[in-house]
């Protein structure tokens, strides 16, 4: 079996998402500090992007690659959205709108950084698990 560095980076990402999610939920992080929940989407949409790249083995500079990327991190990130909204996890009702757009921005902007990542890396060394 062939040694992936975009795996045991995209586990540690999901392991400091994990860790900085239960920290921010024992001292309520969310609802003490404005700009927690945008680091998370940032780091969230970082690591669903990592995922994908190494799931799909993307990593080419083709816009399909991007458009791959950026799909995918965005249903995970719609699917999260509508995930809070019909739990009542939100911080409020009015601004409910303003957050859930914000938060989907730094959705795209993470899975924007792992698609310029995974363009600086030299062809995986991993096969992809799908047919692209």
């Amino acid at each position: 079996m062939r040694k992936s560095p975009l795996l045991y980076i995209t586990f540690g990402l999901s392991v400091l998402l994990w860790a900085l999610n239960f920290i921010a939920l024992d001292l309520y992080l969310y609802w003490t500090i404005g700009w927690y929940d945008i680091m998370m989407h940032f780091l969230g949409g970082l690591t669903i992007g990592a995922l994908v790249v190494w799931f799909l083995n993307l990593g080419d500079r083709s816009l399909r690659s991007f458009l791959m990327i950026f799909l995918y991190t965005m249903i995970v990130g719609i699917g999260y959205e509508i995930f809070e909204y019909v739990n009542g996890i939100t911080f409020s009702t009015q601004k409910y709108p303003v957050d859930t757009a914000l938060d989907l921005g730094m959705d795209a902007v993470g899975a924007t950084v792992a698609y310029l990542i995974a363009k600086q890396i030299p062809k995986f060394s991993s096969k992809p698990l799908v047919a692209a």
